[in-house]
């Protein structure tokens, strides 16, 4: 089922989120499908906006994996214990240096390290160390206690999987829907952009397993959508079957917020799609 505008929201900030595209997205889903599938969810921007009955939301980033774990299970813990923490540089420093084994201490430590790093961005390095820096932002309010409550509700009928994209979709199945929404920020498949949501990055080679993947998918009449970066080295792997529109979304990532721009996007799908665009 698809809400009102008005219901939509998504809990945190990730880079290549697409809840600035959403409104574009719900124009080219299927006319029908049965389970819905997220295997990179970020944001979950399409999912929280759908709220499907039936789905799997997935991601390869274990601490994503686990905060909505946590949030679906536990979310007025979750809204306390953050809530107890000062907005700050002292606070922030101190947590970004933990390793903390708690599945809810973890969470909390996901969810405030994004809310004031620079530009909300997640990135580890190599050895898998979130490395950004404090942002600078001290809100009033760190988290909304409506706003988690409503985000757990949405994740109900939802199964919660920690994987790569292949194996979050292995259930699939004749008449699903699935939808890809890789890494693909600036230079992120030569290594020198926000690729590093996990400490192995996402590379054009995945990029090319990503496209095999859903053209097998479409092939088991799987209803495949996928957005991607406009890129000939990427886009020339999605074959002929699969139906391209190029469309305008704004840049999430910059320095400052007046130096960001329009960027174009590609929406795949391997479905005939009936609207008026």
């Amino acid at each position: 089922m698809i809400q009102d505008q008005g219901n939509f929201t998504t809990l945190i900030r990730w880079a290549g989120s697409k809840r600035l595209l959403v409104n574009r997205l719900v124009q080219f889903l299927p006319r029908k499908f049965r389970c819905y599938y997220e295997p990179m969810a970020g944001s979950g921007a399409l999912f929280f906006y759908l709220q499907p009955q039936q789905a799997v939301m997935g991601d390869i980033n274990h601490e994503l994996i686990n905060f909505y774990r946590v949030v679906k299970q536990q979310p007025c813990e979750l809204y306390r214990t953050i809530c107890r923490l000062p907005a700050n540089k002292k606070t922030y420093l101190a947590l970004r240096e933990e390793n903390p084994h708690s599945l809810l201490r973890r969470a909390v430590r996901f969810y405030y390290l994004i809310r004031l790093s620079w530009n909300g961005l997640y990135r580890v390095n190599r050895q898998g160390y979130f490395n950004v820096p404090f942002g600078g932002r001290r809100p009033i309010t760190l988290l909304s206690r409506e706003k988690t409550l409503s985000i757990s509700k949405a994740l109900t009928g939802a199964r919660i999987l920690c994987g790569d994209f292949m194996s979050t979709t292995a259930s699939s199945k004749s008449g699903d829907f699935v939808y890809f929404d890789p890494p693909y920020p600036r230079g992120s498949y030569e290594g020198n952009g926000f690729a590093r949501y996990s400490k192995t990055g996402f590379s054009l080679e995945e990029h090319k397993r990503l496209a095999d993947y859903a053209a097998r998918l479409a092939d088991r009449d799987i209803h495949v959508m996928v957005t991607e970066a406009v890129r000939k080295e990427i886009l020339k792997l999605y074959s002929r079957d699969f139906r391209m529109q190029i469309v305008r979304n704004a840049s999430l990532i910059a320095a400052d917020g007046d130096m960001r721009r329009d960027a174009y996007e590609a929406i795949l799908t391997s479905y005939t799609v009936n609207n008026d665009i």
